[in-house]
């Protein structure tokens, strides 16, 4: 997968400084994707151009959710899920795989969001047994939970995937020791999935190193409903290995 320049604004938190720079968005790691239907563009929730709409109103659409963003009070929105803001960056990209997916064109110029926070443990949901721990798990689900979830994956960590003020997160929790380097990736599969499998490529967060304690999170409008799966990628000495994830119906 391509990106497109990336412009990051970062403030640490209470400081109210703003830093501007440039660099280039993460390229993709490579991993095997579960068949999913989602590949074509879902229907887009209300406030959301249909797909195929004059560039300039998806130009207008995204200019708005940027200001929003910015706007956007990112330590009340830590504290509503239970941590603390460390620093938030908001990063102007040209990300192809959320584009189409919600049949934009495919040099739209959107947002992400990457937050660094310190959480709480999140309640853990291990109903769907250890299947979200790995895509080659023999556990299965029949269909994915509905809701936010937070699953234990290896690492050690806890994947948190969520809805809420118009975006999905993802948020990964580290509890080991030492450091571990690595990204957050979130796809779109299907409603029906067995277990937690990766799928078509939603979002892709930047790379980013975690120390005991740290949680990162990513975060980008939610334009369609449907079913997410949030993965874990740890670099590795050639390319990543998936530690695992959480899947839901959001």
């Amino acid at each position: 997968m391509s990106r497109g320049r990336t412009v990051h604004r970062t403030v640490a938190a209470g400081l109210g400084a703003t830093v501007l720079m440039l660099g280039l968005a993460l390229g993709a790691a490579t991993s095997s994707q579960a068949a999913t239907d989602d590949t074509a563009p879902a229907e887009n929730l209300p406030g959301v151009p249909a797909p195929g709409s004059p560039d300039a109103e998806w130009e207008a659409w995204a200019a708005q959710e940027r200001a929003d963003a910015e706007a956007t009070d990112w330590k009340a929105d830590a504290a509503a899920r239970g941590c603390t803001l460390e620093e938030v960056t908001i990063s102007e990209e040209v990300d192809t795989d959320y584009n189409l997916a919600m049949g934009a064109p495919a040099d739209l110029k959107t947002h992400r969001v990457d937050l660094l926070e310190k959480c709480a443990d999140p309640a853990v949901d291990d109903t769907a047994g250890t299947a979200a721990r790995s895509t080659t798990s023999e556990a299965a689900t029949l269909s994915l939970p509905s809701g936010d979830r937070c699953v234990s994956t290896s690492g050690p960590g806890t994947m948190c995937l969520s809805k809420g003020n118009g975006r999905i997160y993802a948020s990964w929790l580290y509890r080991g020791s030492g450091s571990l380097t690595g990204f957050m990736r979130i796809y779109r599969v299907s409603t029906g999935v067995s277990g937690c499998p990766t799928g078509t490529t939603w979002l892709t967060g930047a790379s980013a190193t975690w120390h005991n304690g740290d949680t990162r999170t990513i975060s980008k409008t939610r334009t369609s409903a449907g079913g997410y799966s949030a993965h874990m990628w740890k670099k590795a000495l050639i390319g990543h290995s998936d530690l695992g994830g959480a899947c839901a119906s959001l």
